[in-house]
């Protein structure tokens, strides 16, 4: 067998288990933690902390980051997205707004 072909085939390995470990670590994995974090970042701002009541959350969550949509009362709707630093790896970080 070739080199080229042997690095190519090396290559498509790497990335297929790149492929599922990411996956399972941003798709499959438990996100209670992701979503405790996503909740303080709706609350923050909403600016009632946590005072607030949540009437209802919805999300999606794919490969590269995880959306949700936090009802709160009196407040309205917050959007709240996280990702990972780093793609696969890494803590998450979470933005809100309003949509």
């Amino acid at each position: 067998m070739s080199t080229p072909r042997r690095i190519f085939r090396a290559l498509t390995f790497v990335v297929a288990g790149l492929t599922m470990w990411m996956a399972y670590a941003n798709v499959l994995s438990d996100d209670a933690p992701v979503r405790a974090q996503a909740g303080a970042a709706a609350r923050a701002a909403a600016g009632c902390g946590d005072a607030c009541k949540v009437l209802g959350l919805r999300g999606d969550r794919g490969m590269f980051s995880e959306t949700i949509h936090f009802d709160i009362d009196r407040k309205g709707t917050i959007v709240v997205t996280c990702r990972r630093a780093y793609v696969a790896f890494g803590d998450y970080a979470c933005t809100a707004k309003r949509p």
